[in-house]
């Protein structure tokens, strides 16, 4: 068995190889770069800005830092018209993503590109005692049936698995029985995954660690799933278009990682900047995202820079309880993660707002105590945390079919008005 992980493990590095994929260089030059003092990083910036000059929104060329900051933000809309208007490339690899919107974004990386992001990625991972190309269970959307994504995935080593369907269990235990080095996935599938390994008493095997990705994750549910999988569970923050952006440390912070980034996140919306990318031009990206970052004494991993608190998607952040009184919805994690911890719970949860000051909460499975205990917790601890004397839950509604579809979110705005007019 050894020896075949091994083999495995071999043919995945050999396939970026193969691929001419220079990852063990740009690893020691983001390893080097963060080394580097902020004057030496901003320096080697600013000569890779001089360098490939990328256009801002306005079209113009931005050869230095000082330069990027003045440009204006630039939306999806606006990129992915510049996109589809580029002339087709003849080589190179793509990545696309419907994002919250729906609206398709296509993604181009030339070889080394792509090989800068597979070297954040391998960084972050050789961090935490794994290596690229180790055995990895994916739990992801079903797994593309065609020949070619089943050779891509023998090639890389991994195997997708979707533990939410009606063979759940049985796909779960196929899981652990092929002793994943690491597990990667979005957050609400794992948690899927998880609580199938407590009930059935399944006993995973040879686990460094499990990777969450895409969607939140509280507390209560990160130790959960690191009971389950008998390993250390560790958040990954990023996207389509950067691919890893942050990282978690094993002092629990989430670091920006990839020092080819410049990243801004005293707006509204976090703002982030490719130096390095050659292909399209990503100035002063919106991402769509909301955090803050703060500076940390922490050099475990990446720069010292950590997000403090990831918000969410911006078209998701605040819950009103008139139109002149709203508070972040962040404020519903805390009241639910609260519950799960105080009576030993873990379950998938949404809040829908539809009218003022009033919500709806949505709750994967029924909670031991029933829904009407929760509900009343719930409104208790939001009572203390908002200062209010209302109820805002309105109703619990329990079960896997009352849950949305698609990527899993906290918290939906569904108001019908226009709360930002």
């Amino acid at each position: 068995m050894r020896l075949w992980c091994f083999l495995r493990y071999l043919i995945a590095r050999l396939t970026f190889f193969a691929l001419r994929l220079p990852i063990s260089r740009f690893e020691r030059e983001i390893s080097e770069l963060w080394r580097s003092t902020p004057e030496e990083r901003k320096k080697r910036l600013d000569e890779t800005l001089k360098s490939n000059s990328p256009r801002g929104e306005n079209g113009e060329r931005v050869s230095s830092v000082a330069q990027l900051v003045e440009q204006r933000p630039l939306t999806k809309s606006v990129f992915r018209e510049s996109a589809s208007n580029a002339p087709k490339r003849a080589s190179g690899y793509s990545r696309h993503t419907a994002g919250t919107t729906g609206d398709p974004t296509h993604i181009f990386l030339s070889r080394e590109e792509l090989a800068r992001m597979l070297a954040v990625r391998s960084y972050c991972y050789r961090y935490h005692g794994i290596r690229l190309g180790q055995r990895e269970a994916r739990i992801w959307g079903r797994a593309a049936n065609t020949f070619a994504s089943k050779i891509r995935d023998f090639l890389l080593n991994r195997k997708v698995f979707y533990p939410a369907e009606s063979n759940a269990k049985d796909m779960v235990s196929d899981l652990v029985s092929w002793k994943p080095q690491y597990v990667y996935g979005y957050t609400s599938l794992i948690l899927e995954a998880a609580q199938i390994i407590e009930k059935n008493g399944f006993q995973p095997e040879g686990v460094k660690a499990v990777i969450c990705t895409a969607e939140s994750i509280l507390p209560a549910q990160k130790r959960f799933i690191s009971s389950a999988f008998g390993a250390p569970v560790l958040e990954e923050y990023g996207s389509t278009e950067f691919d890893i952006i942050a990282f978690e440390c094993k002092k629990g912070h989430l670091h920006l990682v990839n020092p080819w980034l410049w990243v801004e996140s005293e707006y509204d919306s976090a703002l982030i900047t490719d130096i390095s990318r050659n292909s399209q031009s990503l100035v002063r990206y919106n991402l769509g995202d909301a955090f803050k970052t703060v500076e940390s004494n922490c050099e475990l991993l990446g720069g010292t820079r950590v997000i403090e608190e990831l918000q969410g998607r911006t078209a998701q952040q605040f819950a009103y309880l008139t139109p002149e009184h709203k508070f972040h919805a962040v404020v519903f994690g805390r009241a639910l993660d609260a519950y799960m911890n105080e009576f030993h719970e873990c379950f998938k949860f949404t809040v829908s707002q539809t009218e003022m000051g009033e919500f709806q909460l949505y709750v994967s499975s029924s909670p031991s105590h029933g829904t009407d205990h929760l509900k009343n917790w719930v409104n208790l601890e939001l009572r203390a945390q908002l200062n209010e004397q209302l109820d805002l839950i309105r109703t619990v509604n329990a079960g896997e079919d009352v849950m949305r579809n698609g990527k899993h979110t906290y918290f939906f705005q569904d108001l019908d008005i226009d709360v930002n007019g």
